[in-house]
C-alpha cells in the first residue's frame, strides 16, 4: 500500500493547526488545496453543507454534552502526562466553550458584543466501548506517538459515541502542535482517521502544558465542529485577505502573534476602519479567547447533523453508553503497570522501580521482587538490587476500595553477573558455541512481530547470525483496518534492540568494535531512506548508554543488499555484506562493556543481519588470558556428577582463584591455589547433589582471568 497515497486521500477536506513563533510551517491545507482543485466538487460539496449551516437558526438554549476521550500515546516518557493535566484542559475546553472564561474582558471593544456561549460541554467518558470502567484517558505504549500522523490513530474508540484525542510526543508535519478534519472528510471508509492529533505540551497548561499553548485544544475543537480558520483556505495566516465564510468574522490576513497597542483602527490591515478578530480562537494569535455567535450557530448546527455522527454524540442514548450521565460514579479498580530505570542491571546495582498504573487513583501498592533486596514492598517507587543473575518475574499489585489489579512481567528484568562475559579481544561468529549467541539480551519493547532472533541459516558465509525480522507477509485477505493491515503503515518510529556479552578491556590496546551486517530497504531512493543502525556502549551495566564516534549507519551507508521489492529479504552473496568498525576511546576500556545495537524502522523497513562481532585489539596491555598463558588444562569435560575434574596450569608468581558458578552466576564453590612459579595439578570435586547442567568456571589471577564452560551429566 502506498502510505501518500492514502494520506492524500483522507487529507480531502482536513485542517491543520500549527501553533508556532515564528513562521508557520504546515501543509495540510496546501494538500486540500490540491485536492479541491482536482476535485472541485468536494469543495463544493463541503461549503454546501457549511452555508445550510449557517443559515439556520436552530436551537440556541440546549447544553449539548460530548463524551471525550484521550488516548495518551507514550514510550514512558514525558508525554505521558498525567491524568491532572488532562483533565485540566478539559476544564479549559469546558471554560472556553461556556465562555466562562476570565480573559473575555480583553476582548477588544468591536467583538464585545458579538462573542458568545456554545453551551457545548465535554465529559470525559466513564464506560469504556466494552462498558467497562473507564475515567476517559487511555494510556497505550507505541512507538506511534513519535511523527505522528492518521496511523497513529490506534484503538479508535466508536466515534459515533465519542470524541477521541489522540496525545502524541512529536507530529510528522514539522511544526504542527496538532490538527482535526471536518465532520464530512470522515464520512464511509475515511471514518478511522476522526478525531484530534495533539502534542503532550499543548494540553492544558500544568504538567508539560503552558497556559501560552492550552487553548489549542479548542481550536481543533473547532475544526471538528466544521470551522475554518478566520483567513479562509490560505495554509498560514499573513499570506493573503481572506474570508472563512462566517458572517460576523471580518475578513483578515491572519494573526499569527498577539498585538499590541490597543488604540482605534489598530488592527485593520485588510480593511481600513474595520478591525480584525485576532482574538478568536481559530486564529494561531497566543491570546485567542472567544467565538463569535456566528461560530456558535455554525457549531451547533454540525452537532445535530449525521456528518461524522456528530448528532450521535449529544443522544440521552449515548450519554448512558459512555457512562458521562452518572452523577456520582464509583472509582474504577487501577490498571497496574510499571517500568524500571534499568532492564539489564548487575548482580548488586540499585534499580528504581516507577508506577505507571492508570485508570483511578492507587490506594496501596504490593510488590514482588524474587531475589530482591527488598523482596517485597508497599512503597510506590521502590528501589531494589538483586543477589543473583537471570531473568526476574517481577509482580506489581494496586488496589483501592473498589478492587485489585496486578501485573507481572517474566522476562522484562535480567540481571547479569558482575564479572564479565569475555575478556580482551574477541571474535563472536555465532558458529562457535564459544561465541554464547544466548548470552545476548533482545529488547523488543513494544513485543510486536519485528524483533532480534537468532538465524541458523543467512549469516556470512552461511550459518548462523541474528535477524531483525521486519517483514510481514499480508495477504489479501486480511481484514481492513486490522493491525496486519496497517502493519507497513505503522512500522516507521519502531525500535528494536540486541544488546551483546559483556567484555573486560581494561588491559586492551588499540582496540575497535566491528560487525558484519546486511540491510536491503524497500525505499525506491536513498532520500527516502529514514531507517536508523545505531551502536552505543555502557560500561556501568546499562543504567547509561554511550554514545560511540561514528557509531551511526543512515541512508545509502546503511543499505549493502540493494531493494529488498517487499520481499523477506535475506542475503544470498557476500556483496550483499558489509563492515562497520568503530575505534574505541579509551572511555569504552572498562571492566564491563557491553554494546548496544538500535535499530529504528521506517515504514520502508525491511530485514538486517548482524554477523562476526569483534572486539579487535594489538594485545593485551596488562590483563592475559589464564588459558592461553598458563597453559591451562580442564578435564574431562563433560564431567560426571560424583566425579571430580582435573586442573592443570602452570602457576605464575600470585594465587589463583577458581570459583564454579551456575547459569544464574550464583556460586557453587570456590578455591584458592596458594602455589607459585610451578606446575600445579589438583582435583575439583562434582559432588553427586550438583544437577546435571552447564556450568562456568572462573579462573582468577591478579593479572590473568578466564571463564570455561563446563558440562556436568548425571551417568
Amino acid at each position: 500500500m502506498n502510505k501518500l497515497l492514502y494520506t492524500l486521500v483522507a487529507l480531502v477536506v482536513g485542517t491543520a493547526f500549527s501553533m508556532a513563533q515564528g513562521p508557520l510551517n504546515c501543509a495540510t491545507q496546501e494538500k486540500i488545496n490540491a485536492l479541491w482543485a482536482e476535485n472541485p466538487q468536494l469543495e463544493k460539496d463541503w461549503k454546501k453543507s457549511f452555508l445550510e449551516n449557517a443559515e439556520k437558526d436552530g436551537d440556541d438554549t440546549t447544553v449539548f454534552i460530548i463524551p471525550i476521550v484521550f488516548h495518551i500515546l507514550h514510550e514512558y516518557g514525558s508525554e505521558n502526562i498525567s491524568d491532572a493535566q488532562v483533565q485540566n484542559q478539559v476544564d479549559i475546553l469546558n471554560r472556553d466553550y461556556r465562555l466562562l472564561n476570565n480573559d473575555t474582558s480583553l476582548v477588544i471593544n468591536d467583538f464585545k458584543a458579538i462573542y458568545g456561549d456554545a453551551k457545548i460541554e465535554f465529559r470525559l467518558a466513564k464506560l469504556d466501548p466494552y462498558g467497562n470502567c473507564t475515567n476517559g484517558i487511555e494510556r497505550i505504549y507505541t512507538h506511534l506517538t513519535n511523527n505522528a500522523d492518521d496511523y497513529s490513530k490506534v484503538n479508535q474508540w466508536f466515534r459515533p459515541h465519542y470524541l477521541n484525542v489522540w496525545v502524541v510526543n512529536s507530529i510528522g508535519s514539522a511544526g504542527t502542535a496538532g490538527y482535526a478534519y471536518y465532520p464530512n472528510a470522515t464520512n464511509n471508509q475515511a471514518f478511522p482517521i476522526d478525531g484530534i492529533i495533539i502534542l503532550h505540551d499543548y494540553i492544558g497548561e500544568i504538567g508539560t502544558g503552558t497556559a501560552f499553548r492550552s487553548r489549542a485544544l479548542t481550536h481543533e475543537i473547532g475544526h471538528w465542529l466544521s470551522l475554518p480558520h478566520c483567513w479562509g483556505s490560505t495554509n498560514e495566516p499573513g499570506v493573503a485577505c481572506g474570508d472563512d465564510g462566517i458572517a460576523d468574522t471580518p475578513i483578515t490576513k491572519g494573526w499569527d502573534d498577539c498585538p499590541t497597542g490597543l488604540g482605534a483602527d489598530t488592527f485593520d490591515i485588510c480593511n481600513t476602519g474595520i478591525n480584525e478578530n485576532f482574538q478568536n480562537y481559530m486564529e494561531y494569535s497566543y491570546c485567542s479567547n472567544m467565538f463569535t455567535k456566528d461560530q456558535i450557530s455554525q457549531m451547533r448546527a454540525v452537532v445535530q447533523l449525521t456528518d461524522g455522527h456528530r448528532n450521535e454524540l449529544i443522544t440521552p442514548e449515548t450519554h448512558a453508553i459512555t457512562g458521562i450521565d452518572q452523577i456520582s460514579p464509583a472509582p474504577c479498580v487501577p490498571k497496574a503497570d510499571f517500568v524500571a530505570s534499568n532492564t539489564i542491571p548487575c548482580v548488586g546495582t540499585n534499580v528504581t522501580f516507577r508506577d505507571m498504573s492508570s485508570n483511578a487513583p492507587v490506594a496501596n501498592y504490593l510488590w514482588t521482587f524474587p531475589d530482591g533486596t527488598p523482596s517485597t514492598s508497599t512503597a510506590q517507587n521502590p528501589v531494589v538490587s538483586f543477589s543473583t543473575s537471570g531473568y526476574k518475574a517481577i509482580t506489581l499489585e494496586v488496589s483501592n476500595a473498589t478492587g485489585s489489579n496486578t501485573l507481572t512481567k517474566t522476562q522484562y528484568i535480567r540481571v547479569n553477573n558482575g564479572w564479565a562475559d569475555f575478556t580482551g579481544p574477541k571474535m563472536l561468529d555465532f558458529n562457535d558455541e564459544n561465541s554464547h549467541p544466548e548470552w545476548f539480551q533482545i529488547d523488543n519493547p513494544e513485543e510486536n512481530w519485528a524483533r532480534f532472533a537468532l538465524d541458523n541459516t543467512n549469516g556470512r558465509n552461511g550459518g548462523r547470525c541474528f535477524k531483525l525480522n521486519n517483514y510481514k507477509a499480508i495477504g489479501n485477505n486480511v481484514p481492513i483496518y486490522s493491525p496486519e493491515y496497517y502493519y507497513y503503515l505503522q512500522l516507521g518510529e519502531s525500535k528494536d534492540y540486541l544488546i551483546t556479552p559483556s567484555f573486560d578491556l581494561r588491559y586492551t590496546s588499540g582496540a575497535s568494535f566491528s560487525y558484519d551486517y546486511s540491510y536491503a530497504s524497500n525505499a525506491n531512493t536513498t532520500t527516502d531512506i529514514t531507517e536508523e543502525l545505531e551502536v552505543t556502549y555502557s560500561k556501568d551495566c546499562g543504567a547509561t548508554w554511550l554514545a560511540l564516534p561514528s557509531g551511526v549507519l543512515s541512508g545509502a551507508n546503511l543499505v549493502s543488499g540493494g531493494f529488498a521489492s517487499s520481499s523477506d529479504y535475506a542475503p544470498v552473496a557476500d556483496n550483499q555484506w558489509r563492515t562497520k568498525t568503530i575505534t574505541l576511546s579509551s572511555g569504552a576500556l572498562a571492566a564491563k562493556v557491553m554494546f548496544k545495537f538500535k535499530f529504528t524502522a521506517s515504514d520502508k523497513s525491511s530485514n538486517l543481519y548482524i554477523d562476526n562481532i569483534n572486539i579487535q585489539g594489538s594485545g593485551f596491555a596488562g590483563l592475559n588470558d589464564f588459558g592461553i598463558n598458563n597453559d591451562l588444562v580442564i578435564s574431562p569435560n563433560p564431567v560426571v556428577s560424583g566425579n571430580n575434574l582435573k586442573i592443570q596450569y602452570t602457576a605464575a608468581n600470585e594465587p589463583v582463584t577458581f570459583t564454579l558458578r551456575n547459569l544464574q552466576g550464583s556460586e557453587v564453590m570456590s578455591t584458592v591455589k596458594n602455589e607459585t612459579n610451578q606446575f600445579v595439578s589438583f582435583d575439583l570435586e562434582i559432588g553427586n547433589e550438583l544437577p546435571a547442567s552447564y556450568y562456568f568456571l572462573e579462573v582468577k589471577s591478579a593479572s590473568a582471568t578466564t571463564v570455561k564452560k563446563i558440562v556436568v551429566v548425571k551417568q
